[in-house]
């Protein structure tokens, strides 16, 4: 499996580098460049902002991707935010007619809402996932504590529509932070996020555009994600539209979607727990 590079720690590193040059400075008697300060705050709000809003790996390493030496011609298509009790459904026929397996990654709050379509996403042979309760933007900052009890409520939502317990947590837009991390821990949910996102769940998204996103990542193990639900937008999903269209594409490379279990079978990712400092794990959500 390959998991997302820590190139974060590189601005975290130079930011200590440089504190503790200033600091040497200043004891030593020696005058300190007036830009130093400064630099060093860039560093490490660059560090950090890296840390929760991009793959950085400061945080954490969750899972991007299989290894394609592994993967022959798998990938994974992963549906974040749903389920949506029209859009899942559209999606969940497209999948079957071409034979194809997902993950779904649902909002537990959603979920409680529609456990029958949650038991049918299981039935057909897709995986269904946990992708927190609420889907709030400041995941991150809450508790270990609560965001555990979050994703242990969501986990059993799942777990009494489908008989499976989830492995799998992806953060809310794939945020993470040390107490993200620290919950999924204790949840014991592997962490994972996306070799790339069609952002198909954003303003004003086009199937061209979203389709170009992922058509320049079809290769095997790769995990790309959509959504079949649009959360606090007014547009309708388009991602049985790009499905459709990016169906076509697998179709044509010889490519095969299957769930994130199939891709990564008997590897349990626990190492995507740990936290940082010298084992640490991704993001907040």
């Amino acid at each position: 499996m390959i998991r997302s590079s820590p190139w974060g720690k590189i601005p975290l590193s130079l930011s200590v580098v440089l504190s503790c040059s200033t600091a040497g400075f200043t004891l030593a008697g020696r005058q300190v460049p007036m830009w130093a300060p400064f630099v060093v705050a860039v560093l490490l709000l660059a560090s950090i902002a890296g840390g929760v809003f991009l793959d950085s790996g400061l945080f954490a390493r969750p899972v991007i991707a299989a290894d394609p030496r592994a993967a022959g011609a798998r990938i994974a298509l992963t549906f974040d935010d749903g389920p949506n009790p029209v859009y899942t459904e559209q999606i969940l026929d497209l999948l079957d007619a071409g034979q194809h397996r997902a993950t779904f990654f649902v909002v537990g709050q959603r979920a409680e809402s529609s456990p029958d379509l949650i038991a049918e996403i299981s039935k057909r042979g897709h995986l269904v996932a946990n992708h927190s309760f609420y889907h709030s933007n400041f995941t991150p900052f809450h508790s270990p504590a609560r965001l555990a009890a979050e994703l242990e409520r969501t986990q059993s939502v799942i777990e009494k529509a489908t008989g499976v317990r989830p492995r799998w947590f992806r953060p809310p837009i794939g945020l993470l932070s040390p107490r993200v991390v620290e919950a999924a821990r204790r949840c014991k949910l592997d962490l994972v996020g996306w070799t790339a996102s069609a952002r198909d769940g954003g303003r004003r998204p086009t199937v061209g555009r979203s389709f170009d996103r992922l058509r320049c990542h079809l290769h095997p193990g790769a995990i790309l994600v959509l959504h079949d639900s649009v959360l606090g937008g007014k547009q309708e999903p388009i991602a049985p539209a790009l499905l459709e269209r990016l169906l076509l594409e697998l179709d044509r490379r010889g490519l095969q979607s299957v769930t994130l279990d199939d891709l990564f079978p008997d590897q349990h990712c626990s190492s995507t727990a740990r936290i940082a400092g010298g084992n640490r794990a991704r993001s907040i959500a």
